[in-house]
C-alpha cells in the first residue's frame, strides 16, 4: 500500500472542499510549493484513487477537479480511504508543524537527556533542521516558562516549574491529534481514568456549580498526570501556589476530598501542594449553570468583581461600534460567570484550550473582534493577557447576545432544549443560532450531557444536542454541532417549520465597493513578513492622509493578538479600534506568498475605517470576510496587474 505524506493529504482535503475546479497555481500556494511539484502529486493521488474508481481530472485553463456528479458518497468513500491508511499506517511527521509537535512530545516524556541526532535520525532529516525545529519547540515552550537545557554530549532536557511541566503535558494531549493516544500512554499508563472520573464527579457535586464536560475531563487528565508524575518523585511544590488565596475557599475543601480518596485508591502520599493544583483547576473550571436567573440579584450570582468587568467590556463595545448589549442579562450573566473562572485560569497561566477555536474564527469574525476589545478591558483592569483561547469562549457569549438583539420579534412557540457539552457560553450560542434560523421556537433550556435525564416530555418537543445520544429518549432527538452547519439546518427543518431571515445585503456592499480606489491597489510586493507588509502599506496610507501616525501601532498591536489572516490565502489587517481619518481599503498583493500566523498569505486587504463609520463595521467586516472565503475568486484576484481588472473581478461576487 502506498503510505501518503501530509502534503498529499492536504491536497486531498482542498481538492474535495472545492465545489468547482482549483488550479495547480492555487494548491501550490496554499501548500508551499511548486505547479510542477502538484502535477506529479495529482498522478501520485490518481494511482491511490483508481482503487475506488475515482479519478482526479484536470481543465486546461480552468483546473482540477473530482467529478461532482459523482455524489456526496464518493467524498465519504476517499475520506475513508485516507483515514484507514492513517489508521494502519503510522506516518511519520513531514511538515515542520509536524515534526515540532513530534519533538515537543519527546521531550516532554523524555526522562533524560535525549540527543537532538536522536531525533533526526527518528524524523529522516539532517541535524540541522533538527535544530532549527527546536527553535520553534522553544517558542512553544515560552507560553509556560520552561526551557530545553542543553549539554554538549548529552543532548537536550526539559527544565522548569513543576506545575508549569503538568499545564504543557496537558496541553500536549490536546494538542497532538495523531499522537494522542501513544501520548497518554506513555504519559498516564497503568492509571485508571474512568475511577479518577467517578471520584471527581462524586465530590464536585459539593460545588454551588456544574461542570461543563470539556473542563471536567481536562481536571481528570491532570489529575492522571500528577498521580505519574507524583509516581516519578515530581511534586507541585506548595511554595509555587500562594496557598492563603486558596485555603478559604469551597474549592479546597472539594479538592481535598478528592486527594484523599485518590490516596486510598491509587496507595500513594499525595503532597499538600497538589490539593492546591487540584484547587485552582477547579476554580478554572467553565460553570454551566442555567438557572433562572432573570429572578435572582446577577451581582450576587457572579460576584460584584466580575459583574463591574462586564459592565465595562459592554459600554466599551457600546463606544467603539455603537452596539447596545448593556440590557442583556443574560448576557452579563453568562459572561460573568465564565469571567469569573476564566480570570483564574489566566491568573494561574492555565490555558484552557478551545477546540472551537478556528471554526468561531471563520463563522464569527466580528464577534471575535468583539472578544479582542473586552481582552484589552480585561487587560486594563488587571494586567492579565488574554490569549485566543479565552477570546474565542468570549465572543462565543457576544455572539450569542448578538444574535439575541436580532431576534426581538414576536415567534409562535415550539419547545426546544439545547444539550451542550462545551459550556454554558456553547450552548447559549447555540441556542441563539437556532433562533435566529428558526424564529419560530422557544429554547426551553441549555444542559450539559449528563443531565440529558432531567428533561421531561412535557417541557420539550425536541433535543438538540452536540454530542449522539445513546439512550432513548420519549423525546426526539437531533445530533448536531455545536456551531450550527448547513446539514444541521436540514435535520432541523424536518421537526420545524421555518422562515429564513433574509438581509438586505445591497447597501453594505455598495459601501463596501466603495472603500477601495486606484491610488491604494499594490502588486508584486516583496516583503518577508507581515509587519513588513503593514508597516509598508501603514505608511502609504499616512502620507496620502487616510490615517494619522497612531494607525500602524495600533494595527501591530492588534496583529499581536491574534493573527488577522483568515486562510484561502488572504489577510485583513486593521486596528484594534476604527480610528482612521477617511476610511478605506489598501490592497496589497504579494510576489510570494509569506506565512502569516498559522496560514499563507498572499492578498492583504489592509482595513481602515472612519470613526462615523463604526457603526457599519460588523457589516462591511464580515461581508468583505465572506467573500474572500470564494476560493475560485482569490486565487483569481492574485493575479490581477491593474485595479480595474481586480475591481471587475471583486464585485462579480453578489
Amino acid at each position: 500500500m502506498l503510505i501518503l505524506n501530509s502534503r498529499i493529504k492536504s491536497l486531498v482535503k482542498e481538492l474535495i472542499s472545492h465545489k468547482e475546479p482549483v488550479t495547480s497555481e492555487y494548491l501550490a500556494k496554499v501548500l508551499g510549493v511548486t505547479s510542477r511539484t502538484i502535477r506529479n502529486d495529482v498522478k501520485t493521488l490518481n494511482l491511490e484513487l483508481k482503487k475506488i474508481g475515482v479519478q482526479i481530472d484536470a481543465s486546461r485553463g480552468v483546473g482540477y477537479y473530482i467529478d461532482s456528479t459523482l455524489g456526496e458518497h464518493v467524498k465519504e468513500v476517499i475520506e475513508e480511504l485516507f483515514m484507514l491508511q492513517e489508521e494502519e499506517q503510522r506516518n511519520t511527521p513531514v511538515l515542520p508543524e509536524e515534526r515540532v509537535l513530534y519533538i515537543l512530545k519527546s521531550v516532554i516524556v523524555a526522562e533524560d537527556f535525549i540527543a537532538a541526532e536522536q531525533l533526526a535520525n527518528e524524523l529522516f532529516v539532517s541535524k540541522s533542521t533538527v535544530d532549527n525545529d527546536l527553535k520553534q519547540v522553544e517558542k512553544l515552550l515560552e507560553k509556560y516558562d520552561l526551557k530545553l537545557f542543553k549539554k554538549p554530549n548529552f543532548g537536550i532536557k526539559l527544565v522548569g516549574n513543576e506545575m508549569n511541566i503538568r499545564f504543557c503535558l496537558s496541553e500536549s494531549l490536546a494538542n497532538i491529534k495523531n499522537e494522542q493516544s501513544e501520548l497518554e500512554n506513555e504519559i498516564i499508563a497503568d492509571v485508571n481514568i474512568n475511577e479518577i472520573k467517578t471520584i471527581t464527579k462524586k465530590y464536585i457535586e459539593e460545588l454551588s456549580f456544574n461542570m461543563a464536560d470539556l473542563p471536567l475531563n481536562n481536571l481528570v487528565m491532570h489529575i492522571a498526570i500528577a498521580i505519574q508524575r507524583i509516581k516519578k518523585g515530581k511534586n507541585v511544590e506548595a511554595g509555587s501556589i500562594e496557598l492563603d488565596q486558596l485555603e478559604d475557599q469551597v474549592e479546597y475543601e472539594v479538592a481535598k476530598k478528592i486527594v484523599h480518596s485518590i490516596e486510598e485508591i491509587f496507595a500513594i502520599k499525595i503532597p499538600l501542594g497538589e490539593v492546591a493544583y487540584i484547587t485552582i483547576h477547579l476554580l478554572g473550571a467553565k460553570h454551566f449553570d442555567d438557572k433562572n436567573f432573570l429572578e435572582l440579584d446577577i451581582i450576587d450570582l457572579v460576584g460584584e468583581r466580575h459583574y463591574q468587568l462586564v459592565a465595562n467590556i459592554l459600554s466599551e463595545i457600546n463606544r467603539v461600534y455603537r452596539i447596545e448589549l448593556r440590557e442583556d442579562r443574560e448576557l452579563i450573566y453568562g459572561l460573568g460567570l465564565h469571567l469569573r473562572s476564566a480570570i483564574n485560569r489566566l491568573k494561574y497561566r492555565m490555558n484552557l484550550r478551545n477546540p472551537m477555536l478556528t471554526e468561531i474564527k471563520k463563522n464569527y469574525p466580528f464577534s471575535f473582534e468583539l472578544g479582542i476589545l473586552a481582552a484589552e478591558v480585561i487587560h486594563s483592569n488587571s494586567d492579565l493577557v488574554v490569549n485566543e483561547d479565552e477570546i474565542g469562549y468570549i465572543a462565543i457569549h457576544l455572539e450569542a447576545a448578538v444574535e439575541r438583539m436580532k431576534n426581538k420579534k414576536r415567534r409562535q412557540m415550539k419547545r426546544v432544549a439545547i444539550v451542550c457539552a462545551s459550556g454554558l457560553g456553547t450552548a447559549k450560542l447555540l441556542a441563539a443560532s437556532v433562533e435566529s434560523v428558526f424564529p419560530g421556537i422557544d429554547i426551553v433550556g441549555t444542559y450539559p450531557s449528563y443531565s440529558i435525564g432531567e428533561i421531561k416530555k412535557e417541557e420539550a418537543d425536541l433535543i438538540l444536542s452536540t454530542i449522539p445520544i445513546v439512550k432513548e429518549s420519549p423525546i426526539p432527538a437531533l445530533h448536531i454541532n455545536a456551531i450550527l452547519t448547513e446539514k444541521d439546518i436540514k435535520k432541523v427543518k424536518e421537526h420545524i417549520s421555518s422562515k429564513f431571515l433574509n438581509e438586505d445585503k445591497n447597501k453594505s456592499l455598495m459601501k463596501l465597493h466603495n472603500l477601495f480606489s486606484d491610488e491604494l491597489f499594490f502588486t508584486e510586493i516583496d516583503k518577508k513578513n507581515p509587519t513588513e507588509i503593514i508597516r509598508s502599506l501603514s505608511t502609504v496610507l499616512n502620507i496620502k492622509g487616510y490615517v494619522d501616525d497612531s494607525f500602524q501601532q495600533s494595527v501591530l498591536e492588534r496583529e499581536e493578538i491574534s493573527p488577522t489572516s483568515i486562510g484561502n490565502l488572504v489577510a485583513i489587517p486593521h486596528p484594534l479600534k476604527p480610528n482612521a481619518l477617511g476610511s478605506c481599503i489598501a490592497i496589497g498583493i504579494l510576489r510570494k506568498p509569506v506565512k502569516w500566523g498559522e496560514q499563507t498569505v498572499q492578498l492583504v486587504l489592509l482595513l481602515a475605517l472612519n470613526e462615523k463609520d463604526k457603526e457599519e463595521f460588523s457589516h462591511l467586516f464580515n461581508h468583505l470576510w465572506k467573500i474572500v472565503q470564494n476560493k475560485k475568486l482569490v486565487a483569481e484576484l492574485c493575479s490581477k496587474e491593474k485595479f480595474e481588472d481586480f475591481i471587475s473581478q471583486f464585485n462579480s461576487i453578489k
